[in-house]
C-alpha cells in the first residue's frame, strides 16, 4: 500500500465544499450510512472527519480497507470525502453508534505516571485498579468524568503487609486455621491469609469497603477478587493439603461467601460490586447484579499457540457465552478480562486472539452499555490493554448468535451495523469458507471476523 499526500488544491477545494455545507452535492444511488460517514466515531460529521480522512487520500487497498474508503472501491478519494461532506454537520443515532464498554485492569504502580492516566481516561470507559490509589484515580477522575472506577479488593485474603495488620491480627477467629490449629496461608503468598467469611471479618471487610466509597468519591464501587465458591474446585492451593482443611469449612464455604458478599452489597447500598466469580452466576443473578469473568475464553496464563480456557468443559466456547448472555438478558452487567501470555513476543497472534474473544463476548450481550471487555492487565503488553478494534460502533444487536449453516464451528451475530462470526473449531482443525450478507470470508481456527454493513 502506497501513501501520497493530498495537494493543496484538493485540501482548499474540501474545506470549501465543507465551510458552506456542500448543499449542491447530489445524494449517490449508494450513499454510505451515516454511520459509515462517522470516520473517527466520535458521533458527528465535522471537519475532524475530513483531517483523518487526509491522512489517507490516495491511498489503496482492497475494498473498504479502511474506513475512509467510504464507498469501498479500494481507494480513498476526493469522492469519498464528498460521501461525506454531503452529512457534514449531522449527529450519528445514539442507537447505532453504541459500542461495547472498555474495562482497564491497572494493578501496579504504572497508576503513578501522568501519561498513563491520560492514556486510560482517553482509552477506556471503567478503571480497576487497587483500592490504595486513590489520589491516582482522583486524578483519573478529573480527566475524564464519565469513567467509573471500582477499587480492588480481595474479599477473603489479610496481608501482614496492609496498614490494617495489627487490627485484624487480634481476632483469631477471623482466620482459617488447619485441623492442627495454625492459620492457612495460600501457596505462593508468603505474607498472605485466608479469612473465614462467616466471622466477624465479614462485618470488619464490608464496612471497610464503605468507608473507601464514602471517603473517595471518584470510586464508583468495589472489585471484590477471592470469591471461590468452591474452595477446591475453583483452584485455590494452600501451603497445606487439603485434608488439613476441616470438613466443615469445605462443605459449608459456599453457603458462607454467598452470605459475605450480599453483606457487602447491603453495607455500600448503590454503589457498584464486581464479583470474580468465574462460572458462578448465583452473585450476580441474586445479589450484585453484575458479573465478572476473569480469563474468558483465552486468558493471560495461556500461549498464542495454545487453545486457552477453551477446552475444560465449563469455558468452552459457546458455554462461557450462553451462562454469561443469560444473565444480560436478566438485566445484569457483565464483564469479562482475555489475554495472552507472550503478546509482545507475537503481537500479530495476540491480536488474533484479542478479536476472537472481542467477537465471542458479542454473541452475549444484550445492553452494550451493560457489558465490558478487558484485554490484558495494563501493563502487561505495549498495547496497554487497548486496541482501536475496540471502539467499533456494533450497533445494537439483532436476535442472538447462529451457526453459520453449512460449517462445522462457525458462529455468528447480526448487530446494526456489523456481522460478527467466529470460528469456534479448536487450533490445527482447519479453516472453513462462508458467506455472509454478500460476503465471502475465510476463517482460521479460533480466529473471528468483523464485516461491515
Amino acid at each position: 500500500m502506497q501513501k501520497r499526500q493530498i495537494g493543496r488544491g484538493i485540501k482548499a477545494v474540501v474545506l470549501i465544499l465543507v465551510i458552506v455545507g456542500l448543499s449542491s452535492i447530489p445524494v449517490f444511488a449508494a450513499t454510505p450510512t451515516l454511520q459509515q460517514c462517522d470516520i473517527n466515531n466520535d458521533g458527528i460529521i465535522n471537519l475532524s472527519d475530513f483531517i483523518e480522512m487526509n491522512k489517507y487520500i490516495g491511498t489503496t487497498g482492497t475494498a473498504g480497507w479502511i474506513k475512509s474508503d467510504v464507498d469501498k472501491n479500494g481507494v480513498v478519494q476526493v469522492c469519498d470525502m464528498m460521501f461525506v461532506a454531503n452529512h457534514y454537520g449531522e449527529t450519528v443515532n445514539a442507537i447505532d453508534n453504541a459500542r461495547i464498554q472498555k474495562l482497564s485492569i491497572a494493578y501496579s504502580s504504572v497508576m503513578d505516571e501522568p501519561t498513563n492516566q491520560e492514556f486510560i481516561a482517553d482509552h477506556f470507559d471503567m478503571l480497576n485498579c487497587p483500592a490504595s490509589y486513590t489520589a491516582d484515580t482522583a486524578s483519573v477522575k478529573a480527566l475524564n468524568p464519565n469513567i467509573k472506577i471500582i477499587g480492588y479488593y480481595d474479599s477473603i485474603m489479610m496481608s501482614t503487609t496492609y496498614s490494617d495488620w495489627s487490627v485484624v491480627s487480634s481476632h483469631e477467629d477471623w482466620f482459617l486455621h488447619d485441623t492442627s490449629g495454625h492459620r492457612v496461608q495460600p501457596s505462593g503468598y508468603p505474607t498472605n491469609y485466608i479469612m473465614k467469611p462467616n466471622t466477624g471479618w465479614s462485618s470488619y471487610f464490608s464496612q471497610r469497603c464503605k468507608t473507601l466509597l464514602t471517603s473517595n468519591p471518584q470510586f464508583d464501587g468495589i472489585f471484590l477478587d477471592g470469591v471461590p465458591t468452591d474452595l477446591y474446585e475453583d483452584g485455590l492451593i494452600f501451603t497445606v493439603p487439603y485434608t488439613k482443611i476441616p470438613t466443615d469449612v469445605t462443605t459449608n464455604w459456599g453457603t458462607w461467601m454467598y452470605n459475605h458478599i450480599q453483606n457487602i452489597k447491603t453495607t455500600i447500598g448503590s454503589h457498584l460490586l464486581f464479583p470474580n466469580a468465574y462460572k458462578h452466576m448465583l452473585y450476580s443473578q441474586g445479589i450484585s447484579h453484575v458479573h465478572f469473568w476473569e480469563n474468558f475464553i483465552h486468558g493471560r496464563s495461556k500461549a498464542y499457540n495454545e487453545n486457552g480456557y477453551g477446552t475444560d468443559g465449563w469455558n468452552y466456547g459457546l458455554l462461557a457465552v450462553d451462562l454469561l448472555h443469560e444473565q444480560a438478558k436478566l438485566g445484569n452487567t457483565i464483564a469479562v478480562n482475555s489475554g495472552c501470555a507472550d503478546a509482545s513476543a507475537h503481537p500479530t497472534q495476540a491480536k488474533q486472539w484479542m478479536l476472537f474473544t472481542y467477537a465471542c463476548f458479542s454473541f452475549a450481550v444484550v445492553d452494550l452499555n451493560k457489558a465490558y471487555y478487558s484485554w490484558q492487565f495494563f501493563d502487561s503488553d505495549s498495547t496497554h490493554g487497548y486496541y482501536s478494534e475496540m471502539d467499533m460502533k456494533l450497533g445494537q444487536p439483532v436476535g442472538d448468535y447462529y451457526h453459520v449453516s453449512g460449517t462445522a464451528q462457525v458462529y455468528a451475530r447480526q448487530f446494526t451495523n456489523y456481522y460478527v462470526a467466529a470460528n469456534m473449531n479448536l487450533l490445527g482443525t482447519g479453516s472453513v469458507t462462508f458467506t455472509i450478507n454478500g460476503v465471502t470470508k475465510t476463517l482460521a481456527p479460533r480466529t473471528a471476523v468483523f464485516i461491515q454493513k
